[in-house]
Protein backbone atom coordinates (compact mmCIF):
# COMPACT_ATOMS: atom_id res chain seq x y z
CA UNK A 1 0.00 0.00 0.00
CA UNK A 2 2.53 2.58 0.56
CA UNK A 3 4.87 1.49 -2.61
CA UNK A 4 1.37 2.21 -4.40
CA UNK A 5 0.78 5.24 -2.75
CA UNK A 6 4.15 6.47 -2.89
CA UNK A 7 3.89 5.61 -7.14
CA UNK A 8 0.54 8.04 -6.79
CA UNK A 9 2.19 10.67 -5.26
CA UNK A 10 5.46 10.66 -7.72
CA UNK A 11 2.58 10.29 -10.74
CA UNK A 12 0.71 13.35 -9.53
CA UNK A 13 4.04 15.30 -9.10
CA UNK A 14 5.42 14.46 -12.47
CA UNK A 15 2.39 15.56 -14.05
CA UNK A 16 1.54 18.35 -12.03
CA UNK A 17 5.01 19.93 -12.74
CA UNK A 18 4.56 18.92 -16.17
CA UNK A 19 0.98 21.31 -16.72
CA UNK A 20 2.46 23.71 -14.43
CA UNK A 21 5.68 24.46 -16.42
CA UNK A 22 3.96 23.55 -19.82
CA UNK A 23 1.66 26.28 -18.94
CA UNK A 24 4.59 28.76 -17.84
CA UNK A 25 5.88 27.99 -21.45
CA UNK A 26 8.02 30.82 -22.47
CA UNK A 27 6.65 33.58 -20.67
CA UNK A 28 8.78 35.41 -18.62
CA UNK A 29 11.91 34.41 -20.74
CA UNK A 30 13.94 37.49 -22.37
CA UNK A 31 17.13 36.32 -24.45
CA UNK A 32 19.19 39.76 -25.74
CA UNK A 33 21.95 39.01 -28.65
CA UNK A 34 24.32 41.24 -29.64
CA UNK A 35 27.68 41.18 -31.42
CA UNK A 36 30.61 43.89 -30.41
CA UNK A 37 31.19 44.55 -33.96
CA UNK A 38 29.04 44.84 -37.14
CA UNK A 39 31.95 45.59 -39.42
CA UNK A 40 35.34 44.25 -39.61
CA UNK A 41 38.05 42.55 -42.00
CA UNK A 42 38.61 39.19 -42.12
CA UNK A 43 41.04 37.55 -39.44
CA UNK A 44 39.86 39.93 -36.89
CA UNK A 45 37.82 38.85 -33.71
CA UNK A 46 34.18 40.07 -32.50
CA UNK A 47 32.43 39.04 -29.01
CA UNK A 48 28.72 37.53 -28.78
CA UNK A 49 27.15 38.27 -26.42
CA UNK A 50 24.39 37.06 -24.87
CA UNK A 51 21.67 37.56 -22.05
CA UNK A 52 19.56 35.64 -20.88
CA UNK A 53 16.69 36.71 -17.83
CA UNK A 54 14.19 35.13 -16.29
CA UNK A 55 11.71 37.39 -15.34
CA UNK A 56 9.08 35.17 -13.11
CA UNK A 57 9.40 33.57 -10.17
CA UNK A 58 8.61 30.28 -11.54
CA UNK A 59 12.38 29.09 -12.53
CA UNK A 60 13.30 27.56 -15.75
CA UNK A 61 14.89 23.88 -15.23
CA UNK A 62 15.61 23.34 -18.66
CA UNK A 63 16.61 26.38 -21.45
CA UNK A 64 18.34 25.63 -24.95
CA UNK A 65 19.27 28.51 -27.05
CA UNK A 66 20.01 27.22 -30.87
CA UNK A 67 21.07 29.76 -33.53
CA UNK A 68 22.37 28.77 -37.46
CA UNK A 69 25.71 29.77 -37.68
CA UNK A 70 27.87 30.30 -40.79
CA UNK A 71 30.54 28.13 -41.01
CA UNK A 72 33.15 31.14 -41.43
CA UNK A 73 32.60 32.52 -38.02
CA UNK A 74 34.96 30.62 -35.93
CA UNK A 75 34.04 30.42 -32.25
CA UNK A 76 36.75 30.18 -29.83
CA UNK A 77 35.92 27.39 -28.27
CA UNK A 78 33.89 24.35 -30.23
CA UNK A 79 32.34 22.72 -27.32
CA UNK A 80 28.82 24.26 -28.29
CA UNK A 81 28.86 23.73 -31.43
CA UNK A 82 27.43 20.90 -33.38
CA UNK A 83 28.63 20.95 -36.42
CA UNK A 84 26.68 18.32 -39.36
CA UNK A 85 24.85 18.99 -42.57
CA UNK A 86 24.25 22.52 -40.83
CA UNK A 87 25.71 24.06 -38.00
CA UNK A 88 24.42 25.44 -35.19
CA UNK A 89 25.73 27.08 -32.18
CA UNK A 90 23.49 25.89 -28.96
CA UNK A 91 23.52 27.26 -25.58
CA UNK A 92 22.04 25.29 -22.43
CA UNK A 93 20.77 26.95 -18.85
CA UNK A 94 19.23 26.35 -15.61
CA UNK A 95 17.39 29.29 -14.47
CA UNK A 96 16.40 30.35 -11.03
CA UNK A 97 13.40 32.83 -10.03
CA UNK A 98 14.38 36.33 -11.59
CA UNK A 99 18.17 35.54 -12.46
CA UNK A 100 19.95 36.78 -15.17
CA UNK A 101 22.49 34.81 -17.11
CA UNK A 102 25.58 36.60 -19.41
CA UNK A 103 27.93 35.38 -21.61
CA UNK A 104 30.44 36.94 -23.38
CA UNK A 105 31.43 34.53 -26.78
CA UNK A 106 34.65 34.82 -29.07
CA UNK A 107 34.10 34.48 -32.62
CA UNK A 108 36.61 35.35 -35.47
CA UNK A 109 35.78 36.10 -38.77
CA UNK A 110 37.61 33.82 -41.16
CA UNK A 111 35.94 34.62 -44.39
CA UNK A 112 35.16 37.89 -46.27
CA UNK A 113 31.26 38.39 -46.41
CA UNK A 114 27.69 39.35 -45.62
CA UNK A 115 26.40 37.65 -42.97
CA UNK A 116 22.62 37.54 -41.39
CA UNK A 117 21.50 36.38 -37.84
CA UNK A 118 18.33 36.58 -38.47
CA UNK A 119 17.03 34.22 -35.43
CA UNK A 120 16.70 31.87 -32.69
CA UNK A 121 15.20 29.00 -31.43
CA UNK A 122 14.46 28.82 -28.00
CA UNK A 123 13.52 25.46 -26.06
CA UNK A 124 12.24 24.79 -22.59
CA UNK A 125 11.23 22.07 -20.59
CA UNK A 126 9.96 20.80 -17.20
CA UNK A 127 12.32 19.06 -14.40
CA UNK A 128 12.53 15.82 -15.97
CA UNK A 129 12.61 16.78 -19.57
CA UNK A 130 9.66 14.85 -20.41
CA UNK A 131 8.04 17.82 -21.92
CA UNK A 132 9.90 20.48 -24.42
CA UNK A 133 8.68 23.73 -25.78
CA UNK A 134 10.15 25.52 -28.90
CA UNK A 135 9.49 28.50 -29.95
CA UNK A 136 11.80 31.02 -32.87
CA UNK A 137 12.10 34.10 -32.30
CA UNK A 138 14.24 37.18 -34.79
CA UNK A 139 17.14 37.89 -33.92
CA UNK A 140 18.09 40.67 -36.61
CA UNK A 141 21.90 40.84 -36.03
CA UNK A 142 23.80 41.27 -39.24
CA UNK A 143 27.94 41.48 -40.31
CA UNK A 144 30.12 42.52 -42.38
CA UNK A 145 33.40 41.33 -43.07
CA UNK A 146 36.01 43.22 -44.96
CA UNK A 147 38.39 41.71 -47.21
CA UNK A 148 41.93 42.30 -46.23
CA UNK A 149 43.88 44.40 -47.98
CA UNK A 150 47.42 43.45 -49.26
CA UNK A 151 49.95 45.72 -48.47
CA UNK A 152 51.53 48.28 -51.66
CA UNK A 153 54.66 45.75 -51.28
CA UNK A 154 52.27 42.53 -51.98
CA UNK A 155 51.04 44.15 -54.87
CA UNK A 156 53.07 43.30 -58.14
CA UNK A 157 51.76 45.58 -61.08
CA UNK A 158 52.77 45.34 -64.63
CA UNK A 159 56.04 47.09 -65.92
CA UNK A 160 54.25 49.45 -67.89
CA UNK A 161 52.69 51.94 -65.86
CA UNK A 162 48.54 52.24 -65.59
CA UNK A 163 48.03 55.28 -63.89
CA UNK A 164 47.60 58.34 -65.92
CA UNK A 165 48.80 58.77 -69.85
CA UNK A 166 51.70 60.76 -69.45
CA UNK A 167 54.65 61.85 -66.56
CA UNK A 168 53.53 65.68 -66.16
CA UNK A 169 55.97 68.40 -64.70
CA UNK A 170 53.72 70.07 -62.49
CA UNK A 171 51.79 68.44 -59.49
CA UNK A 172 48.34 66.96 -59.98
CA UNK A 173 48.32 63.78 -58.50
CA UNK A 174 51.15 61.09 -57.36
CA UNK A 175 51.00 58.34 -59.19
CA UNK A 176 50.17 55.14 -57.12
CA UNK A 177 52.62 52.96 -57.51
CA UNK A 178 55.22 54.62 -60.18
CA UNK A 179 58.31 55.69 -58.86
CA UNK A 180 61.22 57.34 -60.61
CA UNK A 181 63.67 56.45 -57.41
CA UNK A 182 64.45 57.07 -53.78
CA UNK A 183 65.64 60.57 -51.91
CA UNK A 184 66.66 61.88 -48.62
CA UNK A 185 63.76 61.27 -46.10
CA UNK A 186 63.00 65.31 -45.46
CA UNK A 187 60.83 66.63 -42.66
CA UNK A 188 56.90 66.35 -43.77
CA UNK A 189 57.24 63.10 -46.20
CA UNK A 190 54.76 60.41 -45.35
CA UNK A 191 55.24 57.58 -43.14
CA UNK A 192 53.91 54.94 -45.81
CA UNK A 193 56.95 56.48 -48.36
CA UNK A 194 59.62 55.35 -46.48
CA UNK A 195 62.01 52.71 -48.20
CA UNK A 196 62.31 50.24 -45.62
CA UNK A 197 64.77 48.32 -47.62
CA UNK A 198 67.12 51.46 -48.08
CA UNK A 199 67.06 52.20 -44.53
CA UNK A 200 67.90 48.48 -43.53
CA UNK A 201 71.05 48.52 -46.16
CA UNK A 202 72.24 52.25 -45.66
CA UNK A 203 70.91 52.99 -41.96
CA UNK A 204 69.41 56.06 -43.54
CA UNK A 205 65.89 57.20 -44.11
CA UNK A 206 65.30 56.80 -47.89
CA UNK A 207 61.61 57.77 -48.84
CA UNK A 208 60.03 56.97 -52.62
CA UNK A 209 59.98 59.61 -55.18
CA UNK A 210 56.49 59.50 -56.98
CA UNK A 211 55.74 60.60 -60.06
CA UNK A 212 53.07 62.26 -61.27
CA UNK A 213 49.75 61.92 -63.25
CA UNK A 214 47.48 64.06 -65.00
CA UNK A 215 44.42 61.87 -64.02
CA UNK A 216 42.57 61.83 -61.00
CA UNK A 217 39.93 59.58 -61.69
CA UNK A 218 40.02 55.64 -61.06
CA UNK A 219 37.96 53.04 -62.22
CA UNK A 220 38.49 49.46 -60.88
CA UNK A 221 36.05 46.87 -63.16
CA UNK A 222 36.82 43.29 -61.53
CA UNK A 223 35.94 40.21 -63.45
CA UNK A 224 33.99 37.89 -61.28
CA UNK A 225 34.47 34.91 -63.56
CA UNK A 226 38.01 33.35 -63.32
CA UNK A 227 38.27 31.34 -66.34
CA UNK A 228 36.84 31.78 -70.02
CA UNK A 229 33.98 29.81 -71.01
CA UNK A 230 33.16 29.00 -67.69
CA UNK A 231 29.02 28.43 -67.64
CA UNK A 232 28.93 26.33 -64.61
CA UNK A 233 29.49 27.16 -60.79
CA UNK A 234 33.00 27.85 -59.52
CA UNK A 235 34.91 25.39 -57.77
CA UNK A 236 37.30 26.07 -54.78
CA UNK A 237 40.10 26.60 -57.10
CA UNK A 238 38.34 29.24 -59.43
CA UNK A 239 36.91 30.75 -56.03
CA UNK A 240 40.21 31.62 -55.09
CA UNK A 241 41.49 33.19 -57.61
CA UNK A 242 38.15 35.81 -57.49
CA UNK A 243 38.79 36.30 -53.61
CA UNK A 244 42.50 36.90 -55.02
CA UNK A 245 40.70 39.67 -57.35
CA UNK A 246 38.39 41.07 -54.95
CA UNK A 247 41.55 41.56 -52.26
CA UNK A 248 43.59 43.16 -55.27
CA UNK A 249 40.55 45.35 -56.00
CA UNK A 250 39.77 46.64 -52.90
CA UNK A 251 43.48 47.53 -51.91
CA UNK A 252 43.67 49.17 -55.22
CA UNK A 253 40.98 51.31 -54.86
CA UNK A 254 41.78 52.09 -50.79
CA UNK A 255 45.40 52.84 -51.23
CA UNK A 256 44.20 55.05 -54.33
CA UNK A 257 41.73 56.64 -52.17
CA UNK A 258 44.63 57.20 -49.35
CA UNK A 259 46.59 58.97 -51.93
CA UNK A 260 43.63 61.47 -52.57
CA UNK A 261 42.09 60.45 -56.05
CA UNK A 262 38.73 59.74 -56.75
CA UNK A 263 37.86 55.72 -57.19
CA UNK A 264 34.86 54.26 -58.95
CA UNK A 265 34.31 50.40 -59.25
CA UNK A 266 32.87 48.14 -61.23
CA UNK A 267 31.75 44.16 -61.58
CA UNK A 268 29.92 41.43 -63.65
CA UNK A 269 28.85 39.94 -60.29
CA UNK A 270 26.40 40.76 -57.76
CA UNK A 271 26.61 42.14 -54.10
CA UNK A 272 23.94 40.87 -51.48
CA UNK A 273 20.64 41.36 -51.60
CA UNK A 274 20.83 42.89 -54.99
CA UNK A 275 20.78 39.40 -57.26
CA UNK A 276 19.63 40.65 -60.58
CA UNK A 277 22.08 43.81 -61.05
CA UNK A 278 25.70 44.28 -61.14
CA UNK A 279 27.46 46.84 -59.36
CA UNK A 280 28.68 50.40 -60.69
CA UNK A 281 29.94 52.79 -58.63
CA UNK A 282 30.84 56.27 -60.06
CA UNK A 283 34.44 57.44 -59.13
CA UNK A 284 34.05 59.81 -55.98
CA UNK A 285 36.68 60.28 -52.96
CA UNK A 286 36.92 60.79 -48.94
CA UNK A 287 36.19 58.15 -45.96
CA UNK A 288 32.85 57.49 -46.87
CA UNK A 289 33.65 56.22 -50.68
CA UNK A 290 36.18 54.36 -48.55
CA UNK A 291 33.71 52.36 -46.69
CA UNK A 292 31.19 52.11 -49.55
CA UNK A 293 33.82 50.46 -51.59
CA UNK A 294 34.76 47.73 -48.79
CA UNK A 295 31.11 47.11 -47.78
CA UNK A 296 30.24 45.92 -51.90
CA UNK A 297 33.33 43.98 -52.21
CA UNK A 298 32.37 41.83 -48.45
CA UNK A 299 28.69 41.94 -50.09
CA UNK A 300 30.00 40.23 -53.51
CA UNK A 301 28.80 36.74 -54.24
CA UNK A 302 30.90 34.70 -56.32
CA UNK A 303 28.16 34.64 -59.69
CA UNK A 304 28.30 36.16 -62.64
CA UNK A 305 24.91 38.24 -64.11
CA UNK A 306 26.57 39.09 -67.17
CA UNK A 307 29.31 37.98 -69.64
CA UNK A 308 32.48 40.62 -68.81
CA UNK A 309 32.23 42.12 -71.72
CA UNK A 310 28.71 42.52 -71.84
CA UNK A 311 29.20 44.24 -68.63
CA UNK A 312 31.71 46.57 -70.31
CA UNK A 313 29.15 47.62 -73.13
CA UNK A 314 26.45 48.54 -70.01
CA UNK A 315 28.53 50.56 -68.51
CA UNK A 316 28.16 54.50 -69.06
CA UNK A 317 29.85 56.63 -70.91
CA UNK A 318 33.55 57.05 -68.88
CA UNK A 319 36.17 59.64 -69.86
CA UNK A 320 39.13 61.01 -69.02
CA UNK A 321 39.85 58.23 -66.61
CA UNK A 322 42.46 55.34 -65.53
CA UNK A 323 40.35 52.37 -66.15
CA UNK A 324 42.06 48.91 -64.46
CA UNK A 325 40.45 46.09 -65.68
CA UNK A 326 41.08 42.75 -63.09
CA UNK A 327 40.69 39.51 -64.69
CA UNK A 328 41.80 36.22 -64.21
CA UNK A 329 41.94 35.82 -68.22
CA UNK A 330 41.38 37.70 -71.52
CA UNK A 331 40.03 37.46 -74.84
CA UNK A 332 38.87 39.42 -77.82
CA UNK A 333 35.41 40.74 -77.00
CA UNK A 334 37.14 42.38 -74.28
CA UNK A 335 40.21 43.67 -75.64
CA UNK A 336 37.36 44.97 -78.61
CA UNK A 337 35.57 46.86 -75.35
CA UNK A 338 38.52 48.27 -74.07
CA UNK A 339 39.97 49.90 -77.14
CA UNK A 340 36.16 51.47 -77.06
CA UNK A 341 37.19 53.02 -73.71
CA UNK A 342 40.63 53.77 -74.68
CA UNK A 343 38.67 55.64 -77.75
CA UNK A 344 36.53 57.55 -75.11
CA UNK A 345 40.11 59.59 -73.61
CA UNK A 346 40.22 56.74 -70.88
CA UNK A 347 43.69 55.20 -70.35
CA UNK A 348 42.86 51.16 -69.94
CA UNK A 349 44.92 48.48 -68.43
CA UNK A 350 44.36 44.81 -67.88
CA UNK A 351 45.65 43.49 -65.14
CA UNK A 352 45.94 39.42 -64.72
CA UNK A 353 45.07 38.35 -61.13
CA UNK A 354 48.23 36.08 -60.24
CA UNK A 355 49.92 38.81 -61.79
CA UNK A 356 48.88 41.28 -59.88
CA UNK A 357 49.55 39.37 -56.59
CA UNK A 358 52.93 38.21 -55.01
CA UNK A 359 52.95 34.39 -54.02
Amino acid sequence: MNVFFALLVAGVLTIGQMLLFKRAGHKGIAVDRRLSKTRLTEGDRFELVETIENRRILPVPWLRIETRMPSELLFGQQENLEIGALRYHRSVFFMGPWQRVRRTHQVRAMHRGYYTLSSYAMTVGDLLGINQSTVERSMDRSLVVYPKLLSREEIRLPASRWQGESVVKRFINPDLFLYNGIRDYRPGDLPRDVHWRAYARTGELKVKQHDFTAASKLMVLLNIVPRQNQWDTADDADRAVVERGIRLAASLMCYALEDGLEVGFGTNGYAKPYEESTVCLTPASGAQQAELLLEVCARLVIKRVLPFHVFLGTLPMLQDMDIVIISGYQNELMEERAAQMRAQGNTVSVLPIDQGVTA
